[in-house]
């Protein structure tokens, strides 16, 4: 077995697990080895998208890892969330002074 990556429909980035003989276009059919689905967090879709890739970024694929490097799984929510908050500065600018 060979690990690759996969990207899904809505751009979140998985590590999966395919038979050495199958090619990288079978990715989507591969034992996906993590990030683990957000779904349960109930955040909105680019939100999730962005988190998810970051775990993928900081390779925060099982529970062993995400608890060893906690602090890098908060770096990971932290940079999900930073575009939102130059998005609500951006509000906060266009407010009459």
């Amino acid at each position: 077995m060979r690990e690759v990556t996969h990207i899904d429909s809505r751009g979140n980035m998985f590590l999966v697990r395919l038979p050495d003989d199958a090619p990288d276009s079978d990715a989507e059919y591969g034992i996906v080895i993590g990030p683990p689905d957000l779904a349960a967090l109930e955040l909105p879709t680019p939100i999730a998208v962005r988190l998810n890739n970051q775990l993928f970024m900081r390779k925060l694929f099982t529970l062993r890892e995400a608890t060893k490097r906690s602090n890098e799984l908060f770096a990971a929510l932290q940079a999900a969330l930073r575009v939102d908050v130059q998005q609500l500065l951006n509000l906060y600018a266009e407010l009459p002074k």
